[in-house]
């Protein structure tokens, strides 16, 4: 989306956020050698003119890196005709008991996202159990009230239907805009949780395609191998190669008309092989360390190259849960 951009009036104005990871060179990912992350919206190579405060900071090295504008990957429902239904991918049908990783929606939406996993609370000693993925999943940017009720599949195949609702939206994160150009409002965590009507429909501490997910909460690390499980892209691994990545747009609209929100305390995480960690549709997938299967973050946009993802542990807080 960099060619969408307007002239520059300086280069300062090409940076719109900052983090701290691993550096990129060539695309490829050098695991070992940590840097100040500072992302642009376009990169150019300057050569023996690149400035020296683009090199290092305080003897700390900098590694720039273009990161256009994320899109928010909730993706449009496109029914499969009925030759086309015999192939559904998994993660695209309809699961009894569901797990984490499948495709989920709001009963009549015209769109799909992923369940990531279920979250608990106890209120008054009754444990209460959710289902947790994206604001713009669930919720559909703020616009659904509390009391929707959320389907599993979504519009994959045929309309939804009221027979496949296994739970309703309890909250949301509300995410927010800046009503003048020179308002600064800044987001956190696109997330939202809804609670389900019968335990008995669903599978705790189980993700569709992955054999290791452990329920405990962890944190995302520069170099951290990762995978997820997604409605369109189904198991994915990959790489973090920035966190507490702060100022990151976030399009929640249109190339058109774009609306875009600004989060901070992000997540990056770039495919294997150049292949996409994530695709619209994946929006909502819980991102897992690989090694030990703990949820390290939630994964709400990026833009085929790069995915933008939120701290697993901080949306807990947010809501007062932890993850079964």
């Amino acid at each position: 989306m960099s060619e969408a951009m307007p002239a520059f009036i300086s280069p300062l104005t090409n940076v719109h956020a900052t983090g701290v990871g691993v550096r990129m060179r060539g695309g490829n990912i050098i695991p070992d050698e940590y840097v100040i992350k500072v992302f642009v919206y376009s990169k150019f190579d300057l050569g023996e003119a690149t400035p020296q405060i683009t090199r290092d900071f305080n003897g700390l090295p900098i590694d720039v890196e273009p990161l256009p504008i994320q899109l928010a990957l909730a993706r449009k429902a496109q029914r499969s005709t009925r030759s086309q239904a015999s192939t559904v991918p998994a993660n695209r049908k309809k699961h009894r008991p569901i797990v984490g990783g499948v495709s989920i929606a709001p009963l009549d939406a015209p769109f799909v996202g992923t369940l990531g996993c279920f979250v608990q609370r106890r209120v008054a000693g009754v444990r209460q159990v959710f289902a947790l993925s994206n604001n713009h999943v669930l919720a559909d940017v703020n616009h659904l009230p509390l009391g929707t009720k959320i389907v599993q599949p979504g519009a994959e195949t045929s309309a939804t239907s009221p027979a496949d609702a296994f739970a309703i939206l309890s909250e949301f994160v509300p995410i927010r805009f800046p009503v003048t150009r020179l308002q600064r409002v800044v987001n956190r965590f696109d997330a939202a949780i809804a609670r389900i009507d019968d335990e008995n429909a669903v599978k705790t501490a189980s993700m569709l395609g992955i054999d290791k997910f452990t329920p405990e909460l962890s944190a995302a690390q520069p170099g951290m191998r990762v995978i997820k499980s997604g409605r369109t892209t189904g198991v994915t691994r990959g790489t973090v190669t920035g966190v507490s990545v702060n100022g990151v747009q976030i399009n929640y609209g249109t190339q058109s008309s774009p609306i875009i929100g600004v989060f901070n305390d992000t997540v990056q995480i770039v495919g294997d092989g150049g292949q996409p960690f994530s695709l619209p549709g994946d929006s909502g997938s819980v991102i897992l360390e690989e090694s030990s299967g703990k949820p390290v973050a939630l994964l709400f946009a990026g833009n085929g190259r790069t995915t933008t993802a939120c701290s697993f542990a901080g949306v807990c807080r947010e809501f007062n849960v932890l993850p079964i």
